[in-house]
């Protein structure tokens, strides 16, 4: 991902960029270079989506306590996941081979990583094309979907390929250029449209529909998820990670711009700017004065891109698109590591990562058509449960079972049956609680279900059997 050493090296050898191998002492970065990656991440429209979301949700101050809440959790269970990914200089989803899965067994994390973090990409595209539409005035067709998106995707393969250690060089830029437009907006909705940053940040919850209850649950859900995602491609950046106090920037970045600052910007922008765009909706025919606050609602909820248009021109808009692109290569670069994963395991044959990355964008094309977007709330919750299962057991296997001694790389069970039959319990009555309404945090339930049973399991009936070499890349 960040720098190889070009000595010898073939491209292809750079394009697979360590996927299944650890991450050798030499090509080792710093917490301060590092940190810029999540911070890419969590900088994007559908962070701001969301944003928009929790605070139409719970309001302003339960969004802001929730999302510090929330990443408390994240930061300390990143944290913990992370200094393995340091230790053993192995992605996300190789991990738990050693700790907590086995070999086969570790196609269960790779599937349910590849889903969501292609999910989320596919989020971020829906959120690009609408704003595309916005902005260059076209409407939805068949035609269009296929020549946007079909830009898109080809842009996303290409500068996954050979962009990546670009995205790591100039993401101070894109991370800073981001807010830059960011600060602009706010100057202008601020300067413009009389609102106030206290009414922004005392602004209650204008869903109707639902309980308080309700909206607080689904918000929690959302937040478990998307921080079950952020471990784990933090995990794919501190394998490079020299030391311990690296993996704390790199959790604590990540955290503070996706569960604090993410919403505070949500806060500001979709919430401060919601006059000045419904101004703009009814002057260009796009709503009445009776229908221009909840227009303005359904843009931010749905076309986040278009505040960009409105609140600082389409060269705004082209700035924010150079600025979004990071995200998008670092989605497509962690969904191509779980893959490739996926892959190895299943078949026994070193993946292509290129194919992995060609395999993540048409995966993605196919959730687009599935509408994943539309359900993002409801998709975060249920994979966030499995997700931090799995981001769980890893710690238990590392920190509980194994007393924070490394493995042998080449040495690893088929499967390991105590960590598959934990997660799947977990994982289960988790669910089930939330379905049953008896207790509605499922990643919270998982975490601790996982925690309690896999070290009884593992040290009981379920103990690990003869080690067995595996070839971990040919």
């Amino acid at each position: 991902m960040l720098e190889v050493s070009t000595s010898g090296d073939s491209l292809a050898a750079a394009i697979d960029d360590n996927s299944l191998n650890p991450v050798p002492q030499e090509q080792r970065k710093s917490g301060w270079y590092l940190s810029w990656l999540p911070a890419g991440v969590a900088t994007s429209l559908l962070q701001l989506t969301i944003a928009g979301s929790i605070t139409a949700l719970v309001g302003s101050v339960l969004g802001l306590v929730t999302g510090a809440l929330v990443g408390t959790f994240i930061l300390v269970l990143g944290w913990l996941f992370g200094n393995i990914a340091k230790t053993e200089g192995l992605s996300s989803t190789v991990l738990p081979r050693l700790y907590g899965l086995g070999l086969r067994g570790s196609a269960i994390s790779s599937l349910a990583f590849a889903i969501m973090i292609i999910g989320l990409l596919a989020s971020e595209n829906v959120l690009l094309y609408n704003g595309t539409l916005f902005a260059l005035g076209w409407h939805d067709s068949i035609g269009v979907r296929v020549l946007i998106y079909g830009v898109l995707t080809v842009l996303w393969v290409v500068l996954s390929m050979f962009g990546i250690r670009v995205v790591a060089r100039t993401s101070t830029v894109l991370v800073i250029l981001f807010f830059g437009l960011l600060a602009f907006m706010m100057v202008k909705i601020y300067s413009e449209s009389g609102a106030s940053l206290a009414s922004a940040f005392t602004q209650a919850s204008t869903m109707a529909t639902g309980t308080r209850s309700d909206h607080l649950i689904t918000v929690i859900g959302m937040l478990g998820g998307q921080g079950g995602a952020l471990i784990l491609v933090n995990g794919d950046y501190c394998r490079y990670a020299r030391g311990t106090r690296a993996v704390g920037a790199v959790s604590l970045a990540g955290v503070i711009m996706l569960d604090i600052v993410g919403i505070a910007l949500g806060v500001v922008v979709l919430t401060g700017g919601n006059k000045l765009v419904g101004q703009y909706l009814v002057a260009h025919g796009r709503a009445t004065g009776s229908t221009a606050f909840a227009a303005a609602n359904d843009v931010a909820a749905h076309n986040t891109g278009a505040y960009f248009i409105i609140l600082s021109t389409g060269v705004g808009y082209a700035l924010m698109c150079v600025a979004q692109a990071k995200v998008q290569v670092l989605n497509t670069y962690s969904a191509s590591l779980a893959l490739s994963n996926l892959y190895h395991v299943l078949t026994g044959r070193h993946p292509n990562r290129l194919v992995m990355i060609l395999l993540a964008n048409v995966i993605c094309l196919l959730m687009i058509a599935a509408g994943v977007f539309d359900k993002l709330s409801g998709f975060l919750s249920v994979l966030g449960i499995v997700v931090i299962g799995f981001i769980s057991l890893a710690v238990a296997d590392f920190y509980i079972v194994g007393r924070g001694k490394r493995r042998e790389l080449g040495e690893v069970e088929t499967v390991n049956w105590a960590g598959v039959l934990a997660l799947v319990f977990a994982s289960v009555v988790a669910y089930a609680l939330v379905r049953g309404g008896v207790f509605p945090f499922g990643f919270i339930t998982s975490t601790v279900l996982v925690l309690v049973v896999y070290p009884v399991l593992r040290s009981t009936v379920l103990k690990p059997r003869v080690a067995q070499p595996v070839a971990v890349a040919s």
